[in-house]
């Protein structure tokens, strides 16, 4: 016979992780990810010309931005929103839920996904280098 227990867990006792931030109205199959910190006036306008500069834009785009210890699973976002492309700024593949370790500004394909993993956006505007490197894997994606 099998014993079983049930105990009831105060809801005070649950840490919830933050909410993540979505902006964008995610129509054009391209998923970005950077941290809430790397996000400044300067850096948002760094982004929006990267990706006007392939051809997208940032309204049309989803972007989740993850508070400064956050970490997510980007399955759901992926399904939910139909992406195909995924661009993250200084966040690491193990905290987007992928168990790869990949190079930075290298594309990965996996199934019907490809990722470029790139230094946060902050890094870019102070190193044309990595914006370089960046620059040339986004023409492949």
């Amino acid at each position: 016979m099998l014993n079983t227990t049930i105990y009831k867990i105060e809801r005070d006792n649950i840490v919830a992780q933050e909410v993540i931030k979505k902006e964008g109205a995610c129509k054009n199959q391209l998923l970005i990810i950077s941290r809430d910190v790397d996000l400044t006036p300067e850096s948002r306008k760094t982004l929006s010309q990267i990706l006007n500069a392939i051809k997208y834009n940032l309204e049309d785009s989803c972007m989740l931005v993850l508070g400064d210890a956050q970490f997510i699973s980007i399955n759901s976002y992926v399904r939910q929103y139909a992406i195909q492309k995924v661009i993250s700024f200084g966040i690491s593949p193990k905290d987007i839920g992928l168990q790869i370790n990949p190079s930075a500004y290298r594309l990965i394909e996996m199934e019907a996904l490809k990722l470029v993993f790139s230094h946060k956006i902050s890094s870019l505007n102070s190193d044309k280098q990595k914006k370089i490197k960046l620059w040339n894997t986004l023409q492949t994606l």
